[in-house]
């Protein structure tokens, strides 16, 4: 391609003119769009208007370059990725310049290999943009037979099952360092929007991620080394789906999910990773003793994070055994033991005051002073002394590194701590200042609600009808 030609390139999205030293058909903006619009998690990006647009048009390499581009994939991993292609593969695609991808099985290769559901292509058969997958709502059935409602498919999506559910996901023959690399990515991804939006917005995703893992792990080929790779991959899909149903209030998915995740860091051997699922699965025992107020799963909370520290003893990262001190912690004040919950409060401190480590796990970033302060609280708040769970509550939601998703669950506890302590009116306040951002999938945690219904039914005996009505508003819309 000459220079002069290479010129009068144009943005296949916005006709903006091209630089000489542009290679693919989108500009600096567009670009960035694409991985906005991405957001995180790539099931956004799959209704997003962008591709759809480009789909409607045929513009195939205009396709191709936003996936890619929303993926964070150069052109080499993409190549690497998807069987049958290469890195010139995509750049000639790209430019407009191979015309096989028009061929529908090497578009299905493309669409398999990033985990797109193949209904997103219904733009390009239709030739309209405006095709809606609807895809916060329901799982649709691929092969075009029905839909799955998503707490049916929630249900059933555990494990092997999950694979039972989605024959439709295809996996490679051969799965290379370049596939464990993608799926590492989407990991990463997933877990930052989790943060950002809550579990809700992420346990599609992370549920179809982790049968496309599963079924490599179980259909494909691989050598040594990329299989205890992919063993440990499978293992962290499987936690950040337990997790992710766990926070949207799916509670029986999330454990048969960290089950099954259990499994898997047990074989791996990787003690770091068999602590991640334990300290987990404590979090949940505890939290549900606190719902159902059943002894036994706190007795069983702090089982699960005696044998994280029994596992992770040789670790030496400092925000590891902070967070396995919290979650028993949690336990004790659960059981009303508050001498040990004391104690193990202050082994966490302890803990952080040596400082980070290169061995901390980066899933381990959110344990630092401030998740401390917050377990402080709400184990005051367990043993009974809401007055002092307030003021400790009020404290932690000083510290300016709370996650959006961990300000809105941290703000709930203190409503229900005002409650407790007899503040009726500043609970009711602090409430419904926190219903906005969990109404319109802003934020799709569940536990901020939970929290809640005790706030709920004082404002119910107290005639706020108005909070009574946004309350039930979101509580359905997070159900839905």
């Amino acid at each position: 391609m000459s220079q002069a030609h290479a010129c009068d390139r144009a943005c296949a999205v916005c006709a903006t003119k091209l630089s000489v030293y542009n290679d693919t058909p989108l500009c600096g903006p567009c670009a960035r769009a694409a991985r906005d619009t991405a957001g995180i998690v790539p099931m956004h990006l799959w209704d997003s208007e962008l591709l759809r647009e480009a789909l409607a048009r045929l513009d195939l390499g205009a396709v191709v370059a936003i996936i890619r581009t929303a993926a964070g994939l150069s052109q080499i991993g993409l190549g690497n990725l998807v069987d049958g292609w290469s890195q010139p593969t995509v750049s000639l695609t790209e430019r407009g310049g191979r015309r096989g991808v028009y061929d529908l099985r090497k578009l299905f290769a493309l669409v398999d290999a990033i985990g797109m559901p193949r209904e997103a292509l219904l733009p390009l058969i239709l030739g309209r943009p405006d095709v809606s997958l609807r895809v916060d709502n329901d799982v649709y059935d691929l092969a075009g037979e029905k839909d799955v409602d998503r707490r049916e498919f929630n249900g059933m999506a555990a494990g092997v099952l999950a694979s039972a559910l989605l024959p439709h996901i295809q996996v490679p023959e051969r799965v290379d360092s370049a596939h464990v690399r993608y799926l590492q990515a989407a990991l990463g991804r997933l877990r930052a929007w989790d943060q950002s939006m809550g579990g809700g917005a992420v346990l599609q995703q992370a549920l179809r991620q982790f049968s496309r893992a599963r079924r490599m792990l179980d259909e494909s080929s691989y050598t040594e080394k990329v299989g205890r790779e992919l063993l440990v991959l499978t293992s962290d899909l499987g936690v950040i789906c337990g997790w992710a149903a766990y926070d949207h209030g799916e509670q029986q998915l999330a454990r048969r999910l960290y089950s099954e995740a259990q499994l898997l860091a047990n074989s791996s051997g990787d003690t770091e990773l068999q602590a991640h699922v334990l300290v987990n699965m404590s979090m949940q025992s505890t939290y549900l003793a606190t719902v159902d107020g059943a002894r036994g799963f706190a007795r069983e909370g702090l089982r699960l994070a005696d044998m994280a520290g029994g596992v992770s003893r040789h670790e030496t990262s400092p925000r590891l055994h902070a967070l396995i001190a919290l979650r028993q912690a949690a336990a004790y004040a659960q059981l009303g033991d508050g001498p040990a919950f004391r104690c193990a409060i202050a082994q966490a401190r302890s803990e952080l005051d040596r400082g980070s480590h290169p061995a901390d796990p980066a899933w381990t970033g959110f344990v630092t002073a401030g998740e401390v302060a917050h377990a402080l609280a709400a184990g005051y708040q367990r043993l009974g002394d809401p007055a002092r769970a307030v003021t400790l509550h009020q404290d932690a939601l000083e510290d300016p590194e709370l996650s959006p998703r961990n300000r809105i669950c941290n703000q709930g506890s203190l409503a229900a701590a005002l409650l407790a302590a007899g503040d009726r009116v500043e609970s009711i306040n602090t409430g419904r200042a926190i219903l906005p951002a969990l109404a319109g999938g802003k934020m799709t945690s569940a536990r901020p609600l939970v929290r809640l219904k005790a706030v709920r039914a004082a404002a119910g005996q107290d005639g706020d009808e108005e909070f009574c009505v946004r309350f039930d508003s979101v509580s359905r819309s997070l159900a839905s």
